[in-house]
């Protein structure tokens, strides 16, 4: 039975699809282009190797525009550009990974989940297993960022319970953070999705994820102009459909993502706490 309401799901979403395809024409910048302006990020998330654009947000545009018979056109563009060129109609949608945290001004159609995440060392020497474990420990984040902000806000929930507070020393920059626990001097550190992830797919690193540590800060995925109904429809029904049958968590998979990190769980995904580094594959 279940598997006769996925394909009746499914035969709705490319009948919706499909059903948009004239109206597409009409909404795009260029007649049967999807043109995806981005902000390289890094890997696996978007980055330049052997002189091609790569990562998970290229495949999932270039899937997107598949699933409309479109073809897809890269606009590299620097972070400070994308919401001008999204704005001025250069371009039908940017990854909004690469904007600010706080833009509010366009619709945005998620495939990732980003935050914080608590990094250790690997073979975990001060057996930290949760972050209940980093009370009174020396652990180290980049000032002001919102991996500080995680870090106090777990400390006035150990000072509530009446433990010792974690002692939080904070760097100008995010580097500096890595070298504390690597060099022994803090127990662990704070940083965001982006940082976390790199780390975690180098099998040179020193330090690993923490499993069950990641406090969500935002969704991020394609950004479109508000006022683009039509589009928006479109990537909405695209991305439901690589949902349903399976491609969207296999090219998270295929791009070592924690499965943590994706805006549709699966019963338990989001409470199991993502993987250590030793789990997560090598770089596609």
């Amino acid at each position: 039975m279940r598997r006769v309401l996925l394909t009746l799901c499914l035969g709705l979403v490319t009948a919706s699809a499909e059903a948009h395809y004239v109206d597409l024409e009409q909404a795009l910048v260029r007649d049967r282009v999807l043109t995806f302006g981005l902000a390289l990020v890094g890997k696996p998330f978007s980055y330049r190797r052997d002189g091609t654009i790569r990562g998970f947000e290229v495949a999932m545009a270039k899937a997107v525009a598949a699933a409309h018979d479109l073809e897809l056109k890269l606009v590299r563009l620097a972070r400070d550009e994308l919401k001008r060129a999204l704005d001025d109609g250069r371009v039908d949608a940017v990854n909004s990974l690469a904007l600010a945290a706080e833009d509010r001004a366009h619709s945005i159609l998620p495939y990732l989940r980003v935050g914080d995440h608590v990094m250790i060392l690997k073979g975990n020497p001060f057996r930290i297993r949760t972050p209940d474990d980093l009370s009174g420990r020396v652990v180290a984040a980049t000032f002001g960022s919102s991996a500080e902000i995680y870090a106090r806000a777990l400390n006035d929930r150990f000072l509530t319970a009446g433990r010792p507070a974690m002692h939080v020393h904070t760097f100008p920059e995010q580097r500096h953070t890595h070298f504390a626990v690597s060099m022994g001097h803090a127990s662990a550190y704070f940083v965001k999705s982006v940082s976390a992830v790199g780390v975690s797919r180098d099998p040179h690193a020193r330090t690993r994820l923490l499993p069950g540590a990641f406090q969500l800060r935002r969704e991020a995925g394609f950004a479109l102009r508000p006022d683009n109904r039509v589009l928006h429809h479109a990537v909405e029904h695209a991305i439901a459909a690589m949902v349903a049958i399976g491609k969207h968590e296999r090219l998270m998979r295929q791009f070592g993502l924690p499965i943590e990190l994706s805006p549709f769980p699966r019963d338990g995904d989001h409470q199991s706490g993502l993987g250590s580094a030793a789990t997560v594959p090598a770089e596609k």
